[in-house]
């Protein structure tokens, strides 16, 4: 039954995710402690710079496959397989001109290294993102949580290797680039169960398929200037120390902003097939999926503000506790980021990619010229705050064409029930703070969820509505 698949998918999803979360952030405290301020704050600007490349190779490839695809009679061997070859051949050509272009900046030669080995990570994450649609379409997303527990299992064992053997820098950037060729294959051979995937070079399909995702491309190129662009600025601007402080609390953003991705993602195939036709199903749908969000957007922001300090002490060492205050402003765009992931797909399954286009290109003009006056001054509080205030005018401007789009107002009425459910979830926080994390952490959420269903937030009956076939 659709329903049970469904169901499972989510549950699978979410408990996957759990564990990925934790391996990520294992990872991410091992190099962290073993590189210490500076170095990883070179390794982060690897990272960040390799991003541009890699967002100019996604083409908008991968929500307009997952739409296609979604609808009844596509030919998904032919949608996904020349998809994955325009993915494919892109990322070899932008991520091989990164190695080029960053010996353009003023960056230690050990970065520059660095971008060349890790350009091949990006390039194999690049052709895994633009398959995900597939086990999306078909409800078997424990065969991408496999592939990508199994590469984060390699990167955080070659991490570990690399360490007790101090290597030093750049073998730490190859164990990035280990785990996502691992990612990858196995993904690419999961793909292959269900779509026998190959090269194909169907130009006039090429041409079609380029004319709908590219301006959800240049939007994705707009996000990421507005994503990454902080870091470059600050490794440009202020000492790679600042980049280090700055990228220990936005990994910890990173890492959060798959759930919502994942959520939306299992319901966009549903939004795709009703967002033509059947409208008042589609705005159930939507609703219920925004009061899931929101229900999740309160204690992610009260416990992490509560216990940031916690949190980056137990990742990167004492060394890296000014991250703690930086992470109390990120989680706050976190929250945002969380409504914005899905108002953005609601535009995309109503085929108004190119208004995305239009918000991400002010966004990204704005958070440039925020970064410019505030990072000289205010160094990473500067670009935390920037990233703020660039999310929610962002989110504000998806959130107006959906309603002018649908002439229908989503309802934020459940945030009420969970502010009061919030304001007892803290008291604990405030008043154990010398509490250990791992007490603190599951008492709060078991008495935010205990409290809010008490406040009758939320029910099972809605829950299930996103899940039952006729939705």
């Amino acid at each position: 039954m659709l329903s049970r698949k469904i169901a499972y998918n989510t549950i699978i999803s979410a408990g996957a995710r759990i564990i990925g979360l934790a391996l990520s952030l294992i990872t991410v405290g091992l190099i962290a402690r073993y590189l210490g301020q500076v170095q990883f704050g070179y390794y982060a600007t690897i990272l960040a710079f390799l991003y541009f490349f890699n967002v100019l190779a996604d083409l908008g490839l991968y929500s307009v496959c997952l739409r296609d695809i979604s609808r009844i009679g596509a030919d998904e061997k032919k949608i996904v397989s020349n998809a994955f070859s325009l993915r494919f051949f892109a990322g070899l050509f932008f991520l091989g001109l990164a190695p080029v272009v960053v010996y353009f900046f003023p960056y230690p030669e050990q970065v520059k290294i660095g971008v060349l080995i890790g350009a091949i990570g990006f390039w194999a994450l690049s052709n895994q993102q633009v398959l995900v649609g597939v086990f999306q379409k078909h409800l078997k997303m424990d065969r991408i949580i496999a592939g990508e527990l199994l590469g984060r299992l390699t990167q955080l064992g070659l991490v570990v290797f690399f360490i007790w053997r101090d290597f030093g820098f750049l073998p730490i950037v190859a164990a990035f680039v280990g785990g996502a060729l691992i990612n990858f294959i196995l993904v690419f051979l999961f793909t292959r169960e269900f779509i026998p995937v190959s090269f194909q070079f169907d130009f006039i399909f090429w041409k079609k398929i380029l004319k709908e995702s590219l301006p959800l491309a240049l939007a994705i190129v707009f996000t990421v200037i507005y994503f990454k662009l902080d870091t470059i600025m600050l490794s440009l601007m202020k000492s790679p120390v600042d980049v280090g402080i700055y990228n220990l609390s936005y990994k910890l953003l990173e890492s959060l902003l798959f759930f919502p991705a994942m959520f939306v993602g299992l319901i966009m195939p549903l939004m795709s097939r009703y967002a033509i036709f059947k409208k008042d199903k589609f705005k159930k749908i939507t609703q219920k999926t925004l009061d899931i969000l929101l229900i999740f957007i309160f204690p992610m922001m009260a416990g992490i503000f509560f216990l940031s300090s916690k949190i980056v002490v137990l990742i990167g060492g004492d060394d890296f506790i000014l991250s703690g205050g930086v992470l109390n402003v990120l989680i706050i765009a976190a929250g945002v980021i969380f409504l914005g992931v899905l108002f953005s797909n609601i535009i995309i399954s109503l085929k108004k990619q190119k208004a995305l286009t239009v918000i991400y290109g002010f966004g990204a003009i704005f958070n440039l010229a925020a970064n410019f006056i505030f990072i000289p001054k205010y160094s990473y509080y500067g670009a935390a705050w920037t990233t703020v205030l660039t999310e929610l005018i962002v989110t504000a401007m998806m959130i107006f064409i959906v309603y002018k789009s649908l002439n229908y107002l989503h309802s934020f009425k459940i945030i009420f029930k969970c502010a009061a459910a919030v304001l007892i979830m803290i008291l604990p926080l405030y008043f154990l703070n010398n509490w250990h994390l791992f007490i603190l952490a599951p008492l709060s959420a078991l008495i935010y969820f205990v409290c809010l269903w008490l406040f009758k937030g939320v029910s099972l009956e809605e829950i299930m509505f996103l899940i039952k076939k006729d939705a």
